[in-house]
Parts: structure tokens; sequence; C-alpha cells
């Protein structure tokens, strides 16, 4: 309890104070938070009065329910909208990044996965979201990328709400609390050979061995701060993951001849990216570098209004 308490104190020491730089550090990293929901809130609130605005969830919800500045609920509406965006954004980014990765140091996986989607879908089109029932080492290969290296190592902060007791250890109400999903995915007990990327291990073996056990019950959060668009960025992960794969090769680079290592590592934070790396990415064959530029002509890049942004 002692202990419990002292964490309490920490937020009320001055920035100034010999040892407490992390309180500065703190600060800069509320600083930030905080533009990234007033920014896209001005910014859209800018652009309904000068009658340029594209609809969205938050226009809508202002043009809807008018709400005084520096009320509750305009913070509501600030970071609900905020959530939309920033829940789906970085976190998917993660990864995409960790599965290119795998894609490089595990070829066998990639082959795999490629001759599936050949036998599948053929070279004449990309997989479509409707496809993933007929592609099951495609799906394999998706759990696989949210296992490998969960994107919120340490989930998201829970707070109990009143006192408890879990396995012996006494749990204070108001107690953080964080679950280790890194750990929950990498149990060897669970998931054999959990360091390396293997889709294999979420499909009946050939001697009936069953599938290891889904990580989207882990990856996701529990309770009422579970993911709320864990569906959609399922679905995002499997069509991006699908779609490249389909029309590119990945591996690693090649320097003057020789193959480079791909260093095995990545960052800290809440939202866990694979460290800076370099891989080699070219189309699969003359076909599929055809169909990767007619989907550039039907569906052309979109140019965003970032350069109404103040400042720019």
């Amino acid at each position: 309890m002692k202990y419990h308490l002292t964490l309490r104190l920490v937020r009320y020491l001055p920035a100034w104070l010999p040892g407490a730089g992390f309180v500065k550090i703190a600060q800069g990293y509320k600083s930030r938070a905080q533009s990234f929901s007033d920014v896209p809130y001005a910014f859209t609130k800018q652009e309904m009065s000068n009658g340029r605005f594209v609809p969205s969830f938050l226009s809508n919800l202002l043009q809807n329910n008018p709400v005084e500045p520096g009320t509750e609920e305009e913070d509501i509406i600030k970071w609900s909208a905020g959530s939309l965006y920033a829940g789906g954004a970085d976190t998917t980014v993660s990864s995409i990044a960790s599965f290119f990765l795998a894609m490089a140091l595990f070829p066998e996986a990639q082959r795999k996965a490629q001759q599936e989607l050949d036998t599948v879908i053929g070279s004449g089109r990309l997989p479509e979201f409707q496809d993933r029932e007929n592609l099951p080492y495609m799906d394999a290969l998706v759990k696989e990328v949210l296992r490998w290296h969960p994107v919120v190592p340490m989930s998201v902060t829970h707070t109990s709400t009143q006192d408890d007791t879990c396995e012996g250890y006494f749990i204070p109400k108001g107690s953080s609390i964080l679950a280790n999903i890194w750990a929950f995915t990498h149990d060897p007990t669970v998931y054999r050979d959990p360091m390396t990327f293997s889709p294999e291990r979420f499909l009946t073996s050939p001697d009936g061995k069953l599938p290891e056990r889904d990580p989207h019950m882990l990856v996701f959060g529990f309770g009422r701060r579970a993911c709320p668009g864990r569906t959609l960025a399922d679905a995002n992960v499997f069509l991006t993951v699908s779609q490249a794969l389909a029309v590119f090769s990945i591996s690693k680079p090649v320097q003057n001849g020789v193959t480079q290592d791909i260093p095995l590592k990545f960052l800290p934070g809440v939202i866990s990216h694979p460290a800076p790396f370099k891989v080699s990415i070219q189309p699969r064959s003359a076909v599929h570098e055809q169909l990767i530029r007619d989907l550039e002509r039907h569906y052309p890049w979109e140019k965003s209004d970032s350069e109404f942004l103040p400042g720019k």
C-alpha cells in the first residue's frame, strides 16, 4: 500500500527537482497528445466555417450537437473523433511493418502463401475480403502477424474499481493494471517455438494435431477497454498482406551482390514498431506489375486537404 501511495504522489513533483527529469518528458507527451485532438478539431471547425468541409464523423457531430467551448462534452467529441483515426493508424502500420519483416526473414511462409493465392485467386485480380474463407493459409498468416509481434505488447492500462486478490496478490482499489500481451503470445507452453514465424501453428496438421490458440482473443485487449475497431483492423491487415503477397516478392536486400542481414529488433513504446529495416520489394512478374499499374489508373492517389492546415 505504501508503494502504491508513493506512485500517486509522483504526479505532483515539479520538473525542476533533481532526478525528476521524467516529469518534463511527461509534460511534453501531454502537450503532443493534446495537439492530437485539438488540431484536427480546430481544423474541422475552420473548414465548416469556410463552407468547404468534407462530411465526416466530427462535422456531423458539430452540426447536430453544437457544444460550448471548454465543456466536458467538447472534450468527449474531440477525443471520440481523434480515436477513430489514431486508433487505427499507427497500430495497423506496426502490423504491416512486422509483416514485411517476417516475409523477408521467413521466405518459406511467403512461398506457401503465394502458392495458395495463385491456386485460389490466380494472377488476373487481387484478393478480396470474401476470398478469405477460401484462403486458410493466408488467414493463418494474419493470425501469426498479430501473434509474432503484438502491436501493443503491454496492452492499455486498466484500473481496478475495488480491492481484489489474484492468485495471492493483493490488488488495491485504484491500481493500474497492465496485461503482458507479449508474454501471453510467446508462452512456450501454448505456442511451440514462439519466436519463429509459423502460420502453420494455426492450421490442423497432417497428423491431426489441433491448431494453437487463436491470438485474436489476446492481442486486441480485454474487457471494456478492448479495441473497438478490432474487426476493421483485422480486415485491413488481411487485405493489405494478401494483396501485397499476390503481386510482390519480398526478400532481404542485396548490396554489391551480397545479401544483407536484417536485425530482428523492435522498439519500445505503448505501440511497438520494428526498428527501421530495409527489404527488397519487387513485382512477381510482368503480369503482376501490369495489375499494379492498372490499379493505380483506376484508383489514383487522392489529394489530402493538409495544405489548408495553419502554417502550411
